[in-house]
């Protein structure tokens, strides 16, 4: 009798256990949970445009060319007070805002004096279909007494825009 009642407590047990077993799956739930992520955002600011604007009576303004990151030009110049303007365009044709980080513009260290570049400023913000325009002047130096031995100048410039920071 005692082994009856060591075997009937521990077939209790098994049921038990069984019991709690099937209980427990029918009230758990399994989750699926699949997911993708996928960037669509395209960085595309570009230059779109270089035109000679204003050009001294004289003075050849070649046929400036421009590339999406890349402008060429070059200016002849006739005499003293000589200028010829051009107008840079710049364009946020992607889906992302950018920002003004970085103007570098160098002139050749050997260069005449004689000849001067400057620049108007650039649009610090280029939000998407944005888009900004800035000058490269290029004078020849009113006051110059000499006609130089070295008649050229040349003018290097980084310009960089980066994503906007959204704050």
């Amino acid at each position: 009798m005692r082994k009856n009642k060591k075997l009937i407590i521990i077939i209790f047990f098994i049921a038990t256990i069984i019991l709690m077993a099937v209980g427990y799956s029918s009230f758990a739930t399994d989750f699926n949970i699949n997911g993708t992520a996928e960037i669509t955002g395209e960085w595309d600011v570009r230059i779109t445009n270089i035109t000679a604007t204003e050009v001294s009576q004289g003075c050849d303004a070649g046929t400036p060319t421009f590339t999406k990151d890349s402008i060429n030009f070059s200016a002849k110049l006739n005499k003293p007070g000589d200028e010829i303007i051009y107008e840079v365009t710049i364009e946020n044709l992607g889906t992302i805002d950018a920002e003004l980080q970085t103007i570098i513009f160098t002139e050749e260290i050997d260069g005449i004096e004689e000849i001067n570049y400057t620049t108007s400023e650039l649009k610090k913000d280029l939000n998407v279909g944005d888009s900004t325009t800035f000058n490269i002047m290029v004078t020849y130096v009113k006051n110059t007494e000499e006609i130089p031995d070295v008649k050229t100048k040349t003018l290097t410039g980084i310009i960089q825009y980066v994503q906007k920071e959204n704050i």
